[in-house]
């Protein structure tokens, strides 16, 4: 009973932590028009993060018209001293990558390399709200930390997420469309 509540606490203290700190999806994004244009800026400096994998993100991408090119510029920063950031990411299906980026990175941490730059440019030929999905890893030692992140990209006059026909999409007690990424899940045992 005891080893049990000795390993049960930790989790429980970490879900009360993670309850309180809940993030306001309005607060998260700021759309700015500037003449013709409109960018989405976003960032999770500052706000929640998951406890122990220390990256953050920032990014701002311009709103387009279908067939346009829209410039994404992402920022990723992390705390750990050094080790590897590992980045793969993904687009939805109606979103083309125009300019040459690998979409699996990976980049060396140094105590002068904290942030890491990532420029891309896309396209669709659809209007609709589309995402290019993150998932990073930080290898420290010998368990890696992973965190994901979304960055939305806006095509057309009213772009509306996209919808497949008999699929009901899942919302936050927020109204918020919650979107499905890709993770890694690691199992240890304890003895």
């Amino acid at each position: 009973m005891r080893k049990t509540i000795l390993i049960l606490m930790p989790l429980l203290v970490v879900g009360l932590y993670a309850n309180s700190k809940k993030v306001d999806p309005e607060k998260t994004t700021v759309v700015k028009t500037i003449g013709n244009t409109t960018t989405i800026e976003g960032t999770t400096v500052g706000k929640y993060s998951k406890p122990g994998a220390p990256i953050d993100m920032t990014y701002k991408s311009t709103k387009v018209d279908s067939n346009e090119t829209a410039d994404i510029k992402i920022t990723l920063t992390t705390t750990a001293q050094s080790g590897e950031l590992i980045v793969n990411m993904n687009l939805d299906d109606n979103l083309k990558l125009i300019n040459d980026v690998d979409m699996n990175q990976s980049f060396n941490i140094s105590q002068s390399s904290k942030s890491f730059n990532i420029d891309l440019k896309v396209r669709s030929e659809h209007e609709g709200l589309y995402y290019i999905r993150i998932l990073t890893k930080v290898k420290t030692g010998q368990h890696p930390k992973l965190r994901s992140f979304a960055v939305p990209i806006m095509v057309g006059e009213n772009p509306r997420p996209k919808t497949k026909a008999g699929v009901n999409f899942l919302k936050a007690k927020s109204g918020e469309n919650i979107s499905v990424s890709k993770a890694v899940e690691t199992i240890e045992v304890i003895k």
